[in-house]
């Protein structure tokens, strides 16, 4: 009997010793894991810091010859020019020319070190110069900055094509000290090249301002997507009607909201470069340049389904979108369409 009990415990003990092994084998594989995304965290961590992503020297140094002299009314650097408003030089601060000037290197050192940081966040950059206009109050308010993409229509190849012009940015001097601000138009300069949807445009332009500009977001995101969508008499989600960040409504808050939520939550799920690789497969195809207005946001979310490495359209629908399931060649067929409706007219 007593042989017996040390058999079974002989084959019990060597029963437990490769499940322990087993065991420890999944614990350190698990840590290894785990210390490898600890590092990932703090590397993003690292990069979404404005200390050291925003803030870097520029490539470009501004100088005095920089500043157009001797009123000092205005400047230029490599990517920006900038000028004061007539309604800005009555203020003490910028009624004369050496504090203007100071005011514009500064003002341009560091938009350079901004556009910069933008240009390695996005992988790509405007083609022409951004003009910046400082006012005291635009379009009558001092609470308001706004970025204007200029377009030119043409053909190319038998085809209709849009070109961007220029970029404008107008900001009144209580908006333009607000980092943050600066950061939420600057997004709009670099992004409105791909037409992409408002609530798409708002929503990367707020993760931006966010998440790399301490204290520069004003608009936390929601609890739920789900269960804070908000849909139109058709119950179609309320985001896909807004008009622009110039629009005034009892909806305007909770668009930007929903569309930062939104936004950030793709950006979390599907990584840190996940845009870069959406606006890499727009500009791949071009097919932007054709369109006649903004892009509808099937077409968007068949490019973030490319970008994520799955099908996003299910996702869309349970939020209330109204998209639909698209190929490439869906969305060539319908900008064809739009061409040949404008040779026809």
């Amino acid at each position: 009997m007593r042989q017996k009990n040390r058999r079974t415990l002989v084959a019990t003990f060597w029963c437990v010793i490769p499940m322990l092994l087993i065991a420890a084998l999944v614990f350190n594989g698990c840590a290894a894991l785990e210390e490898a995304r600890q590092r990932r965290e703090k590397r993003l961590l690292e990069e979404r810091n404005a200390n050291s992503l925003m803030l870097k020297r520029p490539k470009s140094e501004i100088t005095d010859a920089n500043i157009k002299l001797p009123d000092a009314l205005s400047g230029e650097s490599d990517h920006y020019t900038i000028k004061f408003a007539e309604d800005l030089l009555q203020l003490p601060a910028f009624d004369e020319a050496d504090e203007r000037r100071e005011f514009a290197k500064s003002a341009l050192t560091y938009m350079e070190s901004l556009y910069d940081a933008m240009r390695e966040h996005f992988g790509f950059h405007p083609e022409h110069k951004i003009h910046v206009t400082l006012h005291d109050t635009f379009r009558g308010s001092r609470l308001g900055a706004i970025t204007t993409t200029q377009y030119r229509r043409g053909m190319l190849d038998g085809r209709y094509v849009k070109y961007i012009e220029g970029i404008s940015m107008d900001f009144p001097m209580q908006m333009y000290e607000k980092h943050g601000v600066r950061a939420h138009e600057l997004t709009h300069a670099f992004t409105n090249i791909y037409y992409i949807p408002v609530w798409f445009s708002e929503g990367i332009a707020v993760l931006i301002q966010t998440e790399y500009m301490p204290g520069g977001g004003l608009h936390p995101k929601l609890d739920s997507l789900k269960a804070d969508a908000r849909v139109d008499i058709d119950g179609v989600n309320e985001l896909e009607n807004w008009g622009g960040h110039t629009e005034n409504s009892p909806l305007t808050q909770w668009r930007y909201r929903y569309a930062y939520t939104l936004v950030a939550e793709l950006w979390e799920q599907y990584g840190a470069d996940f845009y870069i690789k959406v606006f890499e497969l727009m500009e791949a195809d071009g097919l932007h340049q054709q369109l006649e207005d903004l892009m509808p946001t099937s077409i968007l979310v068949y490019y973030f389904s490319q970008a994520a490495g799955e099908d996003l359209v299910p996702f869309f629908q349970k939020l209330y979108f109204k998209v639909q399931h698209l190929t490439k060649a869906d969305i060539i067929q319908y900008v064809e369409g739009l061409n040949q409706n404008r040779r026809h007219r």
